[in-house]
């Protein structure tokens, strides 16, 4: 290497607190993991060479069949990013370029080997810090709403089935389904305005109150008596502003009728056994939050034999596309008349939206329930 090459040049300053060298020292150099294995994941990469590949003795262990033994490496001199390619048999990418030689990476550039994808971050150590304490809050959080939600049902004249993934943030999605008597369902989702804990735990309030039906003087047969009831109890008011969607239907098993109710929310979309086309179950009424005394008007409609309804936040939807497109609710639907195949439907839209998506965490949460009527 060359006397003046920029990897060999160094910083010399004199000083006190506050130097240029001691606010070094409270950076970090970070490899976040966007797309592969383990998204989500946070590498800090010292000055001590950092080895990545499928080498079982390596620091970095990389399950992934287009990434060699020992792949890639990195480290850091003098306060920057180096990463080299140890000779791998498909490469390592930076910014899109396959490297020939080892290269000095800026912030914010993307790392490619393989099917994983990482982003170079330079942060405050202090500030990762907080942000690892956030994300176990998160997590924590995101746990609890786990749990509240019901077990599909596999067997039986109503089948359910569901995916529910939620954003690096944590948005305030929210849904669930019981028995309210012997003739008659209920399914409903729920979207809370904004991200992190406190949209979560909203979620959760309205989540309980629906499970454990706690509506004073609600006949939960009307679904606009729900809403009513419900945008009376969460006011945005007295709950720090927030304010929520949500679709609810009652179906009678005998009758097959779907009496339903939609605050804010788009519609659930039937798709016959056909899957050909669909019917849109929606009444446009205000969120609940916005208004009190607000009037929600319900209809219905006769639920065919072998039908299935699909109810989703809006977070299954609004995506950036790899090519830089904002999806919109209109690029989804046609996914819902594609035929199904031998993996769980939820999954299966799950995947065809992956697929498409830009590389790394959903900006909100995907919630997606299916519900089939034979």
């Amino acid at each position: 290497m060359a006397e003046d090459s920029e990897l060999d040049s160094t910083v010399v300053v004199t000083g006190g607190a506050g130097s240029v060298s001691e606010m070094r020292d409270e950076m970090g150099h970070y490899l976040i993991a966007v797309q592969g294995n383990k998204p989500g994941e946070r590498i800090e990469v010292g000055p001590t060479p950092m080895g990545f590949g499928r080498d079982q003795n390596g620091e970095v262990v990389v399950n992934d069949t287009g990434v060699s033994r020992r792949h890639m490496q990195a480290c850091v001199l003098n306060n920057t990013l180096v990463i080299s390619d140890l000779g791998s048999t498909n490469g390592t990418y930076v910014d899109g370029a396959k490297l020939t030689e080892p290269a000095i990476v800026a912030d914010g550039s993307i790392i490619q080997l393989g099917q994983q994808i990482y982003k170079y971050e330079l942060r405050s150590k202090t500030d990762v810090a907080k942000s690892e304490e956030l994300d176990r809050d998160l997590d924590k959080a995101s746990n609890y709403v786990l749990s509240l939600l019901p077990d599909p049902i596999k067997r039986g004249p109503i089948q359910t089935d569901w995916f529910y993934m939620p954003s690096a943030a944590l948005g305030g999605d929210a849904f669930g389904y019981y028995q309210l008597d012997d003739e008659h369902f209920v399914a409903y989702v729920v979207d809370v305005s904004g991200h992190g804990v406190g949209a979560a735990m909203h979620s959760v309030s309205v989540l309980n109150v629906l499970r454990q039906r706690a509506l004073p003087n609600t006949d939960f047969l009307d679904p606009a008596a729900v809403l009513g009831s419900l945008n009376d109890m969460f006011q945005m008011d007295t709950h720090d502003g927030q304010y929520f969607t949500i679709w609810y239907g009652v179906y009678n098993k005998t009758t097959r009728l779907m009496r339903y109710a939609t605050a804010g929310h788009h519609a659930g979309y039937l798709v016959p056994v056909s899957r050909t086309g669909y019917e849109e179950y929606q009444t446009k009424s205000l969120m609940i939050g916005a208004m009190p005394g607000y009037s929600y008007k319900c209809a219905e409609a006769t639920v065919p034999p072998g039908s299935t309804l699909y109810l989703f936040s809006d977070g299954v939807f609004e995506i950036v596309t790899k090519d830089g497109v904002q999806w919109a609710l209109s690029d989804f639907l046609p996914l819902l008349n594609e035929p199904l195949d031998d993996v769980d439907e939820p999954q299966r839209l799950f995947q065809a939206v992956k697929d498409v998506a830009q590389p790394g965490p959903f900006d909100d949460d995907f919630s997606l329930l299916v519900v089939t009527f034979e």
